[in-house]
């Protein structure tokens, strides 16, 4: 019987145990790719160079580097087999018979979790702190580490994260996207299911019990992607919003292959949240698309929301659902429906009251400057409600230039 554990071991590990004789692997950090082997294999590889006789039952590893240089891959090939040993290619030119592509060289967590703990004592601390490395190799995590160190004094997450998304090299249509809002009121059914669902996400044993992701219906303004920023800021990991439209490519077949570029990506970064935004624009069912790709796209995300295995949380907002194909935020691919609306005339007052007691030595305003805000905002709100309501993003305008207009008045006086 096929173990959760067998279904999901690195492929590298499994092809090195199968004892494949040339493997073709990636990595970002040569300096530290026997470490990484060794934890990974429990084997000592050994650096192998052209012209080296092949022994028996060794694993090699040889490292292309600037200089250009020919293998004799199929002669290769028959001495690996004969010797029952195998030759992993690094970072390879390009993946050619008989390789076999094992992809990615993946940092075994263990491995990541002694570098954590060697930097900070504190065991919980260092797990805390691996949520904003995902997908980092032991180089960068140093570099991160202490880059933000000399920045911040501390090692946070948040920090880690803002660092990171200073250096985080993107593609077409994949960026990091800061989490940090000078201000957020959660809807109160977001909050609870952030509190239920975290433990689960972080910590949980069964895929079947990890959250996948949630669609945010609502009108434009009414907080769905400043809802993202908050959610993977409470979570303490990464966020990435994938423009699917950004992928599109005039050449056939290369936007397809942009966006699954992309998705390895976003499953290389784990565990992190990843921004689907306004997916109507591109994938409405009245989009019309003579090329086939929308479709193809489609169908390579819907795939990918069903079948990954890692811990990414899909969030895709839309302005309008009944736009969208049904089976994009089915069950299995989504795990709720959150409808964002607007705030009614009570919830409004709360919200201008509480975003002005953000701004620091502001005086000079009363509950009656709040009504007026939320007045004002309401007549003229875009919200085709009933009871009426009002966006925060209007209300925050209003907020705002209020606040501008007192602040002129102090400024005024002062001189």
């Amino acid at each position: 019987m096929l173990t959760q554990e067998g279904m999901y071991r690195p492929m590298l590990k499994l092809a090195i145990e199968a004892q494949l004789p040339l493997i073709a692997v990636t990595t970002r950090d040569t300096m530290n790719l026997g470490e990484v082997l060794r934890e990974i294999t429990k084997r000592k590889p050994i650096p192998w160079q052209p012209n080296v006789p092949i022994g028996k039952n060794q694993l090699y590893t040889f490292v292309y580097l600037a200089k250009k240089v020919e293998l004799p891959l199929f002669q290769l090939y028959e001495k690996l087999v004969e010797n029952e040993s195998t030759l992993i290619i690094v970072n390879p030119p390009g993946v050619m018979e008989p390789m076999f592509d094992a992809g990615e060289v993946p940092v075994p967590r263990t491995l990541m979790m002694r570098f954590m703990t060697e930097v900070v004592e504190d065991k919980k601390k260092a797990e805390e702190l691996l949520r904003g490395l995902g997908g980092c190799t032991i180089k960068e995590a140093a570099e991160l580490a202490r880059l933000t160190m000399a920045r911040d004094k501390s090692l946070t997450v948040q920090g880690l994260m803002y660092t990171r998304k200073s250096v985080f090299q993107g593609a077409n249509g994949l960026t990091q996207v800061d989490t940090k809002q000078s201000f957020y009121q959660p809807p109160p059914y977001l909050v609870s299911w952030v509190e239920r669902e975290t433990p689960f996400f972080l910590h949980g044993k069964d895929e079947r019990l990890i959250p996948r992701g949630l669609l945010f219906d609502g009108l434009p303004g009414t907080g769905k992607t400043a809802a993202s920023k908050w959610l993977a800021e409470q979570i303490g990991v990464p966020l990435f919003r994938l423009d699917i439209g950004g992928t599109k490519n005039k050449y056939v077949g290369q936007s397809e292959q942009n966006l699954m570029t992309n998705l390895s990506r976003v499953d290389h970064e784990e565990p992190c949240v990843v921004l689907l935004d306004e997916v109507e624009k591109v994938f409405a069912t009245t989009t019309s698309d003579n090329s086939g790709t929308t479709s193809t796209m489609l169908s390579q995300l819907l795939w990918w929301l069903a079948e990954r295995r890692t811990r990414v949380l899909v969030i895709m907002t839309t302005n309008n659902a009944k736009l969208l194909p049904r089976e994009l935020y089915r069950e299995g691919r989504v795990d709720e429906v959150m409808n964002f609306s607007g705030l009614e005339k009570g919830q409004a007052q709360k919200f201008v009251e509480t975003l002005l007691k953000t701004f620091k030595g502001l005086t000079g305003w009363n509950y009656g400057h709040v009504d007026q805000i939320v007045e004002d905002a309401f007549a003229t709100s875009r919200l085709e409600t009933n009871p009426p309501t009002v966006s925060q993003a209007a209300l925050t305008k209003g907020t705002y230039s209020f606040v501008k207009t007192l602040t002129a008045k102090t400024f005024a006086n002062a001189g």
